[in-house]
């Protein structure tokens, strides 16, 4: 079954609350008001962490390239994040944290395990839930039928316009659904590519959050910003 939300930005808080895919695990992202939590910004993103009562020492990161690469929590380890888009792990005190602004955050859980994965998902990185829901089945045994999955905000095809080449990549990848033409123009709808490889993967279970980054005020968009005005809203997922 496949529910789609609205988030309620109201308020002063510096981040969201997005629904989880399970429970005991919160799934939260900084909103623009709270500044650029890129990798570079390592003093505010921990000083937002820390009051979000989370240690330093849980924490994982990555240095995001846009990839379909996925990394368990004991292949990061101390030191410079790795380069790679998806964490994963099954570490009750494990904290996963990526980086958006308009590339979607896609959330994994497994109900029965307590496995978990956090996912940077944009144009370049669509099928990284797939790399990521076989990698939690060779790591943790997750069945398809046992995984949830939240997709949160992103660039929607209400303003992702994109040059034709694009455009019939993804229909050829990813089905029709996933780009739309308007006005001769072109547009990637990066949910629905992700919700047609959840299909395929067979996961009913999946929350879609509806906001769109580059026209809701409260998120960040690098397309709206620009790279002068550029904010990255961290995701966050855990139990704190």
């Amino acid at each position: 079954m496949t529910r789609t939300v609205r988030l309620q930005l109201d308020g002063e808080r510096p981040f969201c609350e997005l629904p989880s895919p399970v429970g005991g695990t919160r799934c939260l992202i900084s909103l623009r008001r709270a500044g650029d939590m890129s990798l570079k910004e390592q003093t505010r993103r921990r000083l937002f962490l820390e009051s979000l009562g989370v240690a330093p020492a849980r924490v994982l990161a990555l240095r995001q390239v846009h990839s379909l690469r996925v990394l368990a929590a004991d292949e990061v380890g101390p030191g410079d994040p790795p380069e790679a888009d998806g964490l994963l792990a099954a570490e009750p005190d494990a904290v996963l944290t990526v980086t958006v602004a308009d590339c979607l955050p896609i959330f994994v859980a497994d109900r029965r395990t307590g496995a978990r994965g956090l996912l940077h998902s944009g144009w370049k990185g669509t099928g990284i839930v797939s790399e990521a829901v076989a990698r939690m089945a060779e790591l943790y045994g997750s069945r398809p039928a046992d995984l949830a999955v939240v997709i949160g905000p992103g660039i929607g095809s209400c303003c992702y316009d994109v040059p034709r080449e694009r455009l019939e990549i993804f229909r050829d990848r990813f089905g029709t659904g996933s780009a739309v033409e308007r006005d001769g123009r072109g547009y990637l709808d990066l949910r629905r590519a992700n919700l047609r490889l959840l299909e395929q993967l067979r996961i009913e279970d999946v929350t879609v959050v509806e906001n769109c980054t580059a026209c809701t005020p409260e998120l960040a968009s690098f397309r709206v910003l620009g790279s002068g005005g550029y904010v990255g809203m961290m995701a966050v997922m855990g139990s704190f």
